[in-house]
């Protein structure tokens, strides 16, 4: 009997997905920006749940909210425009607890040479697929 709830145990561990690795968790941060590019970024895409939410902060200090698909949109048409488009990541903070993770980052965006500076928050979770961002935040403002 011991025997074989030990086998059953083991069969259980053995097909359970590995937790995923701080590595993995970096790996997705370095993709937020790594895979920002017009060429990649319908990989870009696959990094965030399909119900991703984001939210940033206007000039005259109201919120606007975005679905996946709109703020998708939205960076498509902004790289199609033939721009030349790059962000970077700075002072980044990584917070994990168990299958929850946030990042905070100072971010940087150059857009045909013209640098603009704000502050970013990721919210991300660890499931079947490794770790997904949920939610986005970010201000220019602030």
């Amino acid at each position: 009997m011991k025997l074989a709830a030990l086998s059953l145990l083991s069969a259980a561990l053995l097909s359970a997905p590995a937790p995923a690795t701080a590595s993995d968790l970096e790996k997705v941060v370095a993709e937020y920006v790594g895979l920002y590019k017009r060429e990649t970024l319908p990989e870009w895409k696959e990094l965030f749940l399909p119900h991703f939410s984001v939210a940033s902060t206007r000039e005259d200090g109201t919120v606007g909210e975005r679905t996946l698909e709109e703020f998708y949109e939205a960076q498509r048409r902004y790289f199609e425009s033939g721009r030349a488009i790059k962000e970077v990541l700075e002072n980044v903070q990584i917070e994990r607890k168990g299958k929850l993770a946030s990042v905070w980052a100072d971010f940087v965006l150059t857009d045909e040479g013209e640098t603009r500076r704000g502050k970013l928050v990721l919210l991300l979770i660890d499931g079947p697929e490794g770790f997904k961002i949920h939610s986005l935040m970010f201000s220019y403002y602030g």
